[in-house]
């Protein structure tokens, strides 16, 4: 039998549990130690990793433990340097999405990793979400024919009381749920961005330091489509996930949680009667994200999500931040520094 491959988490509050559950899952990865700055984790994660030893520095533990795979699960801006240096200890590397918080640190990263000669990888796990899926499957059918308009919102901004809803830490309002946005739309579009427009508001007398009240942004591809993302903290309506307006016909997709559910297709028969569709989701199977993991580590399979496509979000949302210092005029996308 082949030899489990030895895993570390570095940020183990939060979601980093749940990365420690799915990197155990595979069964060919042994959760060898985990690490956090907060102290008071540590009877948590032994609790819930009992054979995984506890480290408060990053640094130690990549050094005494030599992991092949770590995952880093901390704040957005302290991806890059976390992720560069355990790259340069010998450990292939797994990201929190968004890969980072500055294109430029995103480049870094890839750079890094391949100087070490290792796997760098970012942890967007919604390309396996069964509303994806569906609506991929759709658009790949061709019954929406060429895609003109793509639309997807959110309502959501983090409270201050964590560090996601800080702008340092995190990037900023369309860091997080835009960064699983933009990938989608990106991937719908497989069409190059040509430019990215960018809008965002604060309420008067708010915290400069906190992340915008409101977020949007506009990718022009070219294919001649348009691909919006809007995350609010001021919309009360309840926005669509997606509205794919295509020459034949139109997708959307409410915000719906279960796969039970289904999306919308409106079309119309050959004889110009309007016709509508409704497609099941498919199943959500995040557990398949670490399972390429594994099979990547030990049998050289490709990965699922590489560190480029992860860059390009980046580089479509650092395009926003420029746009908007410009009064929303469109701007390129950044060539790699």
């Amino acid at each position: 039998m082949t030899e489990k491959k030895r895993g570390a988490i570095i940020g183990i509050g939060g979601i980093g549990m749940w990365h420690g559950e799915m990197m155990q899952a595979t069964g060919r990865i042994q959760l060898v130690a985990v690490c956090d700055l907060n102290e008071a984790l540590r009877e948590k994660a032994a609790a819930k990793f009992p054979d995984a030893a506890f480290y408060t520095s990053y640094r130690e533990m990549l050094s005494r433990e030599k992991p092949d795979i770590t995952a880093v699960v901390t704040p957005h801006n302290l991806h890059a340097p976390i992720a560069i240096h355990a790259l340069q200890a010998g450990s292939n590397v797994i990201v929190e999405k968004p890969m980072a918080t500055r294109y430029e640190d995103a480049v870094a990263m890839i750079r890094a990793a391949r100087r070490a000669r290792r796997s760098l990888t970012v942890f967007h796990n919604r390309r396996l979400d069964g509303w994806y899926l569906a609506a991929m499957s759709v658009i790949r059918s061709g019954i929406l024919g060429d895609l003109v308009e793509m639309h997807s919102a959110i309502n959501y901004k983090p409270s201050p009381a964590t560090w996601r809803g800080w702008k340092e830490a995190s990037g900023g309002i369309l860091f997080d749920w835009g960064a699983h946005l933009v990938d989608y739309l990106l991937h719908f579009a497989r069409s190059p961005v040509r430019s990215v427009s960018g809008f965002f508001y604060r309420a008067r007398r708010s915290n400069p330091a906190h992340v915008e009240d409101h977020g949007s942004l506009q990718m022009k591809f070219a294919s001649g489509a348009t691909g919006t993302v809007t995350i609010s903290g001021a919309d009360r309506s309840a926005p669509l996930r997606y509205r794919i307006v295509g020459t034949r016909g139109t997708l959307t997709d409410e915000w719906n949680w279960s796969d039970d559910s289904k999306l919308k297709v409106f079309t119309a028969m050959p004889g110009g009667e309007q016709a509508t569709m409704e497609v099941k989701y498919a199943r959500t199977q995040p557990q398949k994200y670490y399972d390429n993991i594994a099979d990547h580590l030990c049998e050289g399979k490709p990965l699922l999500v590489s560190p480029e496509s992860a860059a390009m979000v980046i580089n479509v949302l650092c395009a926003a931040e420029r746009s908007h210092l410009k009064g929303g005029a469109p701007v390129p996308l950044s060539r790699a520094p």
